[in-house]
């Protein structure tokens, strides 16, 4: 297999790919930089959901993050998720157990070219851009996530949140 060298190419790979490949497909992306700016979005104060494409099959994201943004600890509703790393260094901390009892498993750093892979099954994450600069990363959804369950630490507890997207691109292939 070729490397993956745009997001449209990646894009009718995933289009085309049995289920089986779709980590195989993830794993051979090889998209310059240059190429995810021409989607990036930035806010000050946070990260952005930008959405690249989304059928009834799977999403792909590109979160765009400014130095020092996190997400709330949070499940995927069921679904499989990749993490490929764009640009910057990202924390990932992992946990375990439920709301009366949630544990951290591991910590580990993204750094670009790496790839996380997520699940309920394998608990909870949050996800910290460290890199002291800003961050992206590429967010792989096998199928697409309208609402999870986020922790609120007011209230020490999970609840469900909606997601959105600050930008839809919708790139087709």
């Amino acid at each position: 297999m070729e490397p993956i060298s745009s997001v449209q190419e990646l894009i009718e790979c995933f289009d085309d790919a049995d289920p089986l490949e779709q980590a195989k497909i993830i794993k051979n992306i090889d998209i310059p930089l240059e190429e995810y700016e021409e989607y990036a979005s930035w806010r000050s104060d946070c990260y952005t959901r930008n959405c690249l494409a989304r059928t009834e099959d799977y999403e792909f994201i590109l979160l765009c993050w400014d130095d020092n943004c996190d997400t709330p600890i949070h499940d995927h509703a069921g679904q499989n998720c990749w993490v490929r790393q764009v640009d910057g260094v990202l924390q990932e901390t992992r946990y375990s157990g439920n709301a009366e009892d949630l544990n951290i498993e591991s910590v580990g750093d993204l750094n670009p070219g790496q790839i996380s892979y997520m699940n309920d099954e394998l608990g909870y994450h949050k996800i910290a851009n460290v890199s002291g600069d800003k961050a992206m990363t590429l967010h792989v959804y096998v199928k697409p996530i309208e609402e999870c369950m986020v922790w609120n630490d007011e209230k020490e507890d999970f609840e469900m949140k909606q997601m959105e997207y600050d930008n839809i691109h919708q790139i087709e292939a």
